[in-house]
């Protein structure tokens, strides 16, 4: 371990080098460019070198970013997660397997239903095992839509941000239950009078109003989303939606158990700028335990779900 930090730290300061060097040489440019403007008495050349300035930091960066920068951080970045994140992974999950490029197929989020896909689409930080008897896998999501107006400016909606959870369960659900937690955005609800009656949701409350004030039940089978909204489950997702780093939204289809999270970050990602510290371990950590206390605190190694 001691071994894999020290490449770990060589690498990070090759990269917090290199990023330094990609912004602060064109910066210099610009200066010296802005400099040779203002002193020049020809009034040609004192426009034309401020030109020349800003469009040659541009091209700069450019090249800088994509013939070096890029291939160096990645490189950093692939080593890190596999021999730092991997090794923190693998102490509580044993059979854990990571794959770091890897996600979840935008066609795998989608046939589930529960969320609005928009135009844009991204996964990694895969991560499949087995904690407590309950298979899992998780990924990192970024889902957004881009939007062009008629004058031709373009804007981006970001739906989710964050990471998803798949919990695998012997039962097959029936309810094609949907918890959403007040605040996330995007879910597709499937409630409208245009969606097909055979696919069709409807809200219902349950007996908790703190759990009704904080979350919004859909379902197509009341009766068994009774049977699984049991008071334990509830109790446990608003301790956890209280302790999360983002709001949450929970949905039971087919076999699993789906549980998205829209922390709003990228996680997993290694520091450039210092070395790992305290606060580096504990996100790893964080990540851990947002599989871990979702198998604990909702008890997924119940006879309920097997």
């Amino acid at each position: 371990m001691n071994e894999n930090m020290s490449m770990i730290e060589s690498m990070r300061k090759k990269v917090m080098i290199l990023s330094i060097c990609m912004w602060a040489i064109p910066l210099a440019i610009v200066i010296l460019s802005a400099v040779m403007t203002i002193s020049s008495r020809n009034i040609d050349f004192g426009p034309l070198a401020l030109f020349g300035g800003f469009f040659g930091s541009v091209v700069f960066v450019a090249i800088f970013h994509f013939a070096v920068y890029r291939k160096k951080l990645n490189e950093y970045r692939n080593f890190y997660k596999t021999h730092y994140v991997y090794e923190m992974v693998r102490q509580v999950i044993p059979d854990a397997i990571y794959q770091p490029e890897y996600g979840f197929p935008s066609q795998q989020i989608s046939q589930t239903g529960l969320m609005q896909m928009g135009n844009i689409y991204k996964s990694e930080d895969y991560i499949r095992g087995t904690y407590n008897n309950v298979a899992f896998e998780r990924s990192d999501i970024l889902i957004q839509n881009e939007t062009n107006d008629s004058e031709g400016h373009s804007s981006t909606t970001t739906y989710l941000r964050g990471r998803w959870m798949i919990f695998e369960s012997n039962k097959n659900f029936e309810a094609d239950l949907q918890i959403i937690q007040q605040g996330f955005g995007y879910a597709r609800k499937r409630t409208s009078i245009f969606t097909k009656k055979a696919e069709r949701r409807h809200a219902f409350k349950t007996e908790d109003a703190m759990f009704n004030k904080m979350f919004k039940c859909l379902c197509q089978n009341e009766v068994e989303a009774f049977y699984l909204l049991t008071p334990g489950l509830m109790q446990g997702l608003m301790q956890l939606a209280s302790q999360s780093d983002g709001k949450i939204m929970i949905g039971f289809v087919d076999n699993q158990l789906h549980v998205a999270i829209n922390s709003r970050k990228d996680h997993l990602e290694p520091p450039i700028y210092h070395s790992p510290n305290n606060d580096d371990i504990m996100q790893v950590q964080r990540e851990i335990n947002a599989v871990t206390s979702f198998v604990e605190g909702l008890n997924l190694d119940r006879q309920i779900f097997k």
